[in-house]
């Protein structure tokens, strides 16, 4: 008995002293972290010691610290890259960061062990790619600390003793402005004045350059934009609303195989109402090439990027339509209008565009179900009960959208639920041919915890259409052409994700 007793304390012992050995793994202790899967929207929990950082002597903190993953320490890329005076720019559709600099410029994709830096396919030291951290409730976007500083012009030491990385570089001091001489003083001040003076208006953003790299067209502005981009054939018209062009702004020349030219123009108030000033970017298509075949445009926190690519080559696998069963869900109905602007309510339009879409894929041999065919109103849950009931394959549910702040917010969305990777890979197959058919600005794919999401038993989205709150794009929603595009940009999306998934079954 005090054998086996003796024997049971060396155990626990052991094990203490490696619990130990792993709480203490990093002087400045580890974090428990959700790694985010681009490619199979997933997360996997992790643990990840935490490394200080910082730049020319000061600390570099965000919400989100650096750490240490697979040996090599990644930090969040707009922490670090704007700290080094880089432009950052996230792209949705490709997964992809693009960090410029000067004349240089780093392409990094999530879970890609190859980087591409002015235009040379570089592999990344150790395979260790970008890749999404949670934290905290934060998501970031981590980069490998020493190859991108590097890339940027920093050095980087490392400090074993306290796990901290130092780097050093020359950064460009910004200028302060020098204020106007204080006037005198007049000798009296009239008691009423004859009139208030106008303030100018300087409520608008830059232009600040445009870089080809790769591939890849780079346009920096100073904040978010606000653009439209118009397919017009041959060209691709980009505008950016309330915007102008530095004064050290300077074009670039590009040479690829789907792009001829890039021109630009500042505008005044003529493109849009509202805008006083509209900068137009337009892209020259080489021959034979398309928008919608060639061209990724994104649109980010510091830019847009323009991303150029052969057309997509349809998979060497065929489906069978009859096949699958495909659930539409109209939004709203009956009393339940949903949003109502200039007198046009929500669930007439997303009637509509169902209507069209459930049309389009009759043609094409699926069984199609709809939530509602007239003006009904039909409860959330019941929505989701008919699709799992009649074991439908896929649910589409049709929506508009509003923001009652924003009258000059566009654009498109797409929604799944967060613990639906095949949602999620459904909403990335719509959103991307539904933008490109539409020409509208593609506001990317999000996760959320809506009902008809939630309990329906298949992949499911949401789209919402374009904001009933901005005039212009609800003129376009109402326009039966532009609701016969909705329609086919969606029914694309559903073959692209059918075909997809048949070929990784094959």
């Amino acid at each position: 008995m005090r054998k086996k007793l003796t024997h049971l304390l060396t155990v626990l012992a052991v094990l203490y002293a490696l619990t130990l050995t792993v709480l203490a793994a990093g002087p400045n202790g580890t974090l428990s972290v959700q790694l985010y899967s681009w490619t199979q929207h997933t997360h996997t929990p992790a643990s990840a010691e935490v490394v200080k950082l910082t730049l020319n002597g000061t600390p570099l903190t965000g919400d989100v610290p650096a750490m240490i993953r697979d040996g090599r320490t990644l930090v969040p890329v707009r922490l670090v890259g704007e700290a080094l005076q880089a432009q950052v720019l996230w792209v949705q559709q490709t997964g992809q960061v693009i960090l410029t600099k000067g004349e240089d410029v780093i392409v990094l994709t999530l879970d890609s062990a190859t980087a591409i830096v002015n235009g040379v396919s570089t592999p990344l030291p150790d395979g260790v790619p970008a890749q999404v951290v949670t934290y905290g409730g934060a998501d970031r976007t981590m980069i490998p600390l020493r190859f991108v500083s590097e890339a940027l012009g920093a050095q980087v030491d490392w400090e074993q003793d306290t796990y901290t990385a130092h780097l050093t570089a020359v950064l460009a001091e910004e200028v302060p402005e020098t204020p106007d001489p204080s006037p005198e003083a007049p000798d009296q001040t009239p008691e009423t004045p004859t009139q208030e003076p106008e303030t100018p208006s300087e409520d608008f953003s830059e232009i600040t350059g445009m870089r080809w790299s790769a591939g890849i067209l780079t346009i920096t502005t100073e904040q978010a934009p606000d653009c439209r981009v118009t397919d017009l054939g041959d060209r691709v018209a980009i505008d950016f609303l309330n915007t102008v062009l530095s004064e050290d702004f300077t074009g670039c020349t590009v040479d690829d195989p789907y792009l001829f030219d890039v021109r630009y123009a500042q505008h005044g108030s003529d493109f849009y109402p509202g805008s006083d000033h509209t900068v137009r970017i337009v892209l020259d298509l080489a021959v034979g090439a398309t928008a919608a075949g060639n061209l990724t445009i994104s649109t980010g926190l510091t830019g847009v990027s323009v991303t150029t690519h052969a057309a997509p080559v349809p998979p060497s696998v065929s489906i069978d339509p009859q096949d699958y069963t495909i659930v539409i869900d109209p939004g709203h109905g009956g009393d339940r209008p949903g949003a109502c602007y200039e007198d046009i309510m929500e669930k007439d339009i997303d009637l509509s565009v169902s209507l069209k879409l459930a049309t389009l894929l009759w043609s094409k041999g699926f069984r199609v179900i709809m939530t509602r065919s007239t003006d009904v109103e039909i409860g959330l849950y019941e929505r989701a009960d008919l699709a799992n009931a009649a074991g439908a394959d896929l649910f589409i549910s049709i929506h508009s959208n509003a923001a009652e702040n924003r009258p000059d917010y566009q654009g498109i969305y797409t929604y799944y639920h967060p613990t639906s990777s095949q949602g999620a890979r459904l909403a990335q197959a719509v959103q991307t041919p539904l933008c490109q058919v539409t020409g509208a600005i593609d506001r990317g794919i999000r996760d959320a915890d809506f009902v008809v999401l939630r309990e329906t038993d298949m992949p499911a989205v949401l789209v919402e259409m374009g904001f009933m709150t901005s005039h212009e794009e609800l003129m376009r929603l109402m326009d039966g052409g532009y609701q016969q595009q909705l329609a086919q940009g969606i029914t694309q999306g559903i073959l692209d994700y059918l075909a997809a998934q048949a070929l990784w079954a094959a």
